[in-house]
């Protein structure tokens, strides 16, 4: 027990070291290797959560709330703003989710990218950056892409593969490139038997 308590506070000092905040609910369950390569930002996991995914802050001032009894399996979760993850969230293998486009759309604006990564920095003024929110029991299946500024209502679905760029609403499943609704959940069905 003692040999864990070490290697936790090692890993806290690790962070601490990369200027993560970090804060942890009670009962949380982290694949530590992934999280070892942040740096910046301020990430919260809420109690009974267990996290497997990689995360990427693109900038000190980035945001990740992941809620209560939430399970992110092996994904990706870039943020520069803020990605916000409700409470009883269940996100697959192979999801990426995205507050930003990374790059400006038009050449003169990003012709710099690759020379500013070679020094270091990147020059975010011409970047779309939009929070991205996924509302609680939202369920995404593996391989989908959540992208910039998308809210994904409560007791929404999100088909495996998914390409979901625009908002989805509560209790829809949606699917498909670009995602789609295909179905209504009524939300009385949402508490009872699966047909």
């Amino acid at each position: 027990m003692k040999m864990l308590r070490d290697f936790t506070s090692w890993i806290f000092q690790q962070l601490v070291r990369r200027r993560v905040r970090l804060t942890l609910g009670q009962n949380v369950k982290v694949h530590w290797p992934r999280l070892m390569k942040i740096k910046g930002g301020a990430l919260a996991i809420g109690e009974d959560s267990i996290v497997n995914a990689k995360i990427d802050f693109d900038g000190s001032e980035g945001l990740i709330s992941i809620g209560r009894r939430c399970f992110i399996g092996a994904s990706h979760l870039v943020c520069r703003q803020r990605i916000c993850i409700h409470d009883d969230v269940v996100i697959s293998w192979g999801v990426t989710i995205v507050d930003h486009n990374s790059h400006s759309l038009f050449w003169t604006h990003r012709r710099n990218d690759v020379l500013d990564w070679a020094k270091g920095h990147k020059d975010w003024t011409n970047v779309d950056i939009r929070p991205v929110e996924i509302h609680e029991k939202v369920w995404i299946g593996f391989g989908a892409t959540i992208l910039k500024g998308v809210s994904i209502g409560e007791g929404a679905v999100v088909g495996a593969g998914a390409m979901v760029t625009r908002d989805v609403p509560p209790y829809a499943v949606v699917a498909g490139n670009p995602a789609r609704i295909i179905k209504q959940i009524e939300q009385s069905e949402s508490n009872g038997t699966e047909y």
